[in-house]
């Protein structure tokens, strides 16, 4: 008996050096646990994403090359020549402006052409030329050429708030296990308490049963007493190294090291402030919602603008040179401007009309699914504010029981050390008055946890 008395005051002992905060366990979670660096992995990526809808913002350079050689000797029709080599070489650079639609193309053109006849020649051309092509209806302003980038930005924001609610969800679990170890601890507490209790009773009537001053009755509920208490140690003990076990495994830290220093009784105090209007405010969830809808209208401004026509102002520039000599092909040129307009419009518009509808229709749809996200997300956090307030009333109940059960067993034993009472009625207000601290303990858990989850239902659970 002594034996495991010591033992469990060592360990309790134990439980006060370098305990963890709160706080601590928070930040040894960031560091150490592979979900955070899952989560930062994701959100690089889906910057990537991000990124790669700008890829029509790129210039796109080409170059065509082409060698033909012609044998005419035997066309009557041909007399000039007898033989035709054709060298030319194209070179190319596009880009779209995606702040306005418009293309532009840059292009360079030489052609090479030497005519095998009896005096020999040699032609070189040379075209530089300038192609502009501007919207003036269907994707004016560049609406659909950004739309992918838009979207994306817009997403992106989705995301990040997302990883924020999944970084809660998680934390809100592991916050929990770190509640159930302050719980465990305070219960070992309450249990070694009760063992040394039962251990110093079986002493005293081994000791009164030796000078016959009580019955055999009495030696063994006490004995059966102090086994129950041993029993009910043993587990709590067995229960929280388990659990320390679990989270020095989940910290990455020595199981010595898992201890937490945290008051259960400690109170929150909840905001009276309209809890509707806090959650229109402030809910990540809502501000997805609302994201979601300005991609419905992102994308709608878009159908719009493909429901229109296809009108298109072309403005061309090139200058053209020929000689025998290259270097003259390129001084001596002539120059040449173009300007039109291109139309086009499929009669009916059926599928730009089916994009404007279906769209509308979804982003009616995601306007109701925000108000049921709304109702849900008020109710919950409102329900769970009225069942703090009631684990408050509850603790304070429990503060009077536990007096009235410490004043039951002073009397009782008092009763029994005049002999005008039994050992069963002292060894039962002793077991009752442990009950009513377990008890507390308990509700002390319920209410923090209570007080994770409402912190979680209004998103103030993270720093």
């Amino acid at each position: 008996m002594k034996k495991n008395l010591t033992t469990a005051l060592i360990f309790v002992t134990c439980l006060d050096v370098q305990a963890m905060t709160q706080n601590e366990f928070i930040e040894r979670l960031k560091e150490t646990h592979p979900f955070f660096t899952q989560l930062d992995l994701s959100v690089k990526i889906k910057q990537l994403d991000q990124q790669a809808t700008k890829a029509n913002q790129d210039w796109i350079v080409g170059v065509n090359t082409n060698f033909k050689s012609e044998d005419a000797s035997n066309i009557s029709s041909i007399t000039t020549y007898n033989d035709l080599n054709t060298t030319s070489i194209d070179f190319s650079a596009t880009k779209k402006i995606v702040s306005s639609g418009a293309d532009i193309t840059l292009k360079h053109s030489w052609k090479d052409k030497n005519k095998a006849t009896t005096a020999g020649l040699n032609t070189n051309r040379n075209k530089f030329s300038i192609d502009y092509v501007h919207p003036l209806l269907k994707n004016a302003g560049g609406v659909n050429d950004q739309l992918n980038t838009d979207l994306s930005n817009i997403d992106i924001q989705i995301f990040r708030l997302d990883a924020i609610e999944q970084q809660e969800v998680f934390m809100l679990a592991q916050l929990k296990k770190f509640i159930d170890l302050a719980y465990a601890q305070a219960r070992l507490m309450v249990n070694n308490q009760r063992l040394n209790l039962a251990t110093q009773e079986l002493t005293l009537v081994k000791q009164k049963f030796t000078m016959s001053v009580v019955d055999k009755v009495d030696v063994l509920l006490q004995e059966d007493a102090y086994q129950s208490a041993k029993q009910q140690q043993l587990q709590t003990q067995q229960d929280l190294n388990l659990l320390r076990h679990e989270i020095a495994i989940t910290l990455d830290i020595s199981f010595s090291d898992v201890k937490a220093e945290f008051d259960l009784y400690q109170r929150y105090i909840t905001n009276d402030d309209n809890l509707k209007q806090y959650l229109l405010a402030n809910s990540r969830v809502l501000k997805m919602a609302d994201l979601s809808q300005d991609l419905l209208k992102r994308q709608l401004k878009s159908d719009k603008s493909n429901s229109k026509v296809q009108l298109d102002l072309k403005l061309g520039i090139s200058s053209e040179g020929e000689d025998s000599r290259y270097i003259d092909s390129i001084s001596n040129q002539s120059s040449s401007w173009n300007i039109g307009l291109d139309l086009s419009y499929p009669l009916g518009g059926t599928q730009a009309k089916s994009a404007i509808e279906k769209t509308q229709i979804k982003l009616a749809r995601a306007k109701e699914l925000k108000q049921e996200q709304l109702l849900n997300i008020h109710a919950k956090a409102n329900v769970l504010k009225q069942k703090i307030q009631y684990l408050v009333e509850i603790l304070e109940s429990n503060k009077m029981q536990i007096k009235i059960a410490k004043a039951r067993t002073k009397e009782e034993k008092r009763r029994y050390n005049n002999a005008n009472s039994q050992a069963s009625f002292v060894i039962s207000a002793q077991n009752n008055e442990q009950s009513a601290n377990l008890n507390h303990i308990q509700v002390a858990k319920n209410y923090q946890q209570s007080v994770l989850d409402f912190k979680a239902a209004i998103d103030q659970l993270l720093p």
